[in-house]
């Protein structure tokens, strides 16, 4: 039975007065009724303070959250500025017709390598193609009426317009090679941005899929887009075997570089819904807590530069389960 309730009981029993009474007319002498009224007041005494101490420990008996926490750290950061870029040939072939007519034969496909010389189509005069249809013998002495069509530089056949019986006027774009060593980044400036672009100096592409490689900033093109007003530079690719042209992708120029910031993972900072606001949680003891408001500087993929309150080395910031804590929250950290 729950302490307070007999607690209650004895109380009522005490100041029930048929039981006070029998115990008054009872003949017991005083010394013994003097104990019983001390042990009765004993024993209450006792139920009052075990049910004080039963709710103070359900009160303060409440699990604290699992958290993982970790000490802040020292690290350079480098702040960048990003634009979008795209991927195209510098060096390109266009192979055209040289006299109208049918395309007999397609030596080529798309994605083939072809070297200078190779012959890619064959193509025959409309007269010649009628004769051949009506089975006419021409004379030996006469033009048969077919010419070979061939690449004069080297490269992969990125584009191929007309297949085998299309019929082809003069001058027409039959092909396109693509020089693979001739691939750079087109990076489109906003005009009030180009003073922020060195040339000769280096950059981060990022590619959709994630992958990152370096970049030179070469040339500048003497122009700016009439509709977006942005103006283009070159970038050279240290690396670009194997990407593909017309591919979008982003360019981060670095602006500036802080060395020895106050660093904590992304995982630790925590913010309202406008993230107008951000907030740590920073360790007092082994179980509890307390928000912490940070000022943000500038940050990476992975870190965070902290630049108020100022940090210490040895402070504890929790860095895993954070999210949703309340101000001095009861806490367990675990490994």
């Amino acid at each position: 039975m729950d302490n307070s309730i007999l607690a209650n009981r004895l109380l009522h029993l005490v100041s029930n007065d048929k039981v006070t009474s029998s115990l008054r007319g009872t003949i017991v002498p005083k010394q013994t009724q003097k104990i019983l009224w001390l042990i009765i007041l004993f024993i209450f005494s006792t139920l009052l303070i075990s049910c004080s101490s039963d709710k103070k420990t359900n009160s303060n008996d409440s699990p604290g959250t699992p958290v993982k926490a970790a000490n802040p750290s020292l690290s350079s950061l480098t702040d960048y500025i990003t634009f979008n870029g795209n991927t195209v040939f510098l060096k390109k072939e266009i192979v055209r017709s040289t006299f109208q007519g049918f395309i007999q034969k397609a030596y080529k496909n798309i994605g083939d390598y072809v070297n200078a010389g190779d012959v890619i189509f064959q193509i025959i005069t409309k007269e010649a193609y009628a004769a051949d249809s009506l089975r006419v013998k021409l004379s030996d002495e006469v033009f048969r009426g077919a010419v070979n069509i061939k690449a004069k530089t080297s490269g992969i056949l990125t584009e191929l317009n007309y297949h085998v019986g299309d019929f082809v006027s003069d001058g027409e774009q039959l092909a396109v090679i693509s020089n693979p060593n001739s691939l750079a980044v087109l990076l489109n400036v906003p005009y009030q941005h180009n003073s922020k672009i060195k040339l000769k100096s280096s950059c981060l592409l990022i590619l959709p899929n994630g992958k990152q490689i370096r970049g030179i900033i070469s040339k500048s093109l003497p122009s700016v887009d009439p509709v977006s007003q942005t103006q283009t530079f070159l970038v050279e690719l240290n690396d670009g075997k194997d990407i593909p042209a017309n591919l979008n992708l982003e360019v981060k120029i670095p602006v500036s570089v802080i060395k020895n910031a106050f660093v904590l993972p992304k995982s630790a900072i925590q913010s309202n819904e406008t993230l107008t606001e951000f907030w740590i949680m920073k360790l007092l003891n082994d179980t509890l807590a307390i928000k912490s408001p940070v000022t943000k500087g500038i940050e990476n993929d992975s870190l965070i530069q902290i630049i108020n309150p100022k940090l210490q080395l040895t402070d504890r910031i929790i860095i895993d389960g954070a999210y949703g804590l309340p101000d001095s929250a009861n806490i367990i950290i675990v490994k």
